[in-house]
């Protein structure tokens, strides 16, 4: 090549030039970095705890006469059974549903807790 520097001089230079100057004159960077085998493959728990009860109210409908759904057996606060969102959206749920019979510090923090929320998500991430 025309302009390119001596042996492996140009190697050197690489950390030095910024990204944006950087061209074939200084030659082409190392491939230290570059695998030559593949990556051994990862070992997976098959029987982990979420994997184990998978589908495990798939039955519920079948075996009992459709009667009940598979939310109703969740056991936990009444505005989180079987429902999905962010904190945002749990918090705003949870002051819709027993936000009267809250204390009033507790309700204060709520507050203070959706507020914040609210500037973080406008303000940051996937949601703007």
């Amino acid at each position: 090549m025309a302009g390119s520097l001596a042996g492996g001089a140009g190697r050197h230079l690489w950390g030095w030039v910024p990204r944006a100057c950087r061209s074939f004159s200084l030659g082409v960077p190392g491939l230290l970095h570059l695998r030559h085998t593949p990556p051994p493959p990862k070992v997976v728990d098959r029987w982990n705890e979420k994997r184990a009860m998978f589908g495990v109210y798939d039955n519920v409908g079948i075996l009992g006469n459709f009667e009940k759904h598979p939310k109703e057996l969740i056991k936990g606060p009444r505005w989180l059974r079987g429902w999905k969102g962010n904190e945002l959206q749990r918090c705003i749920r949870k002051k819709k549903m027993v936000g009267n019979r809250m204390f009033i510090d507790d309700l204060h923090n709520l507050n203070k807790r959706i507020n914040y929320l609210y500037k973080h998500f406008n303000r940051r991430g996937k949601y703007r």
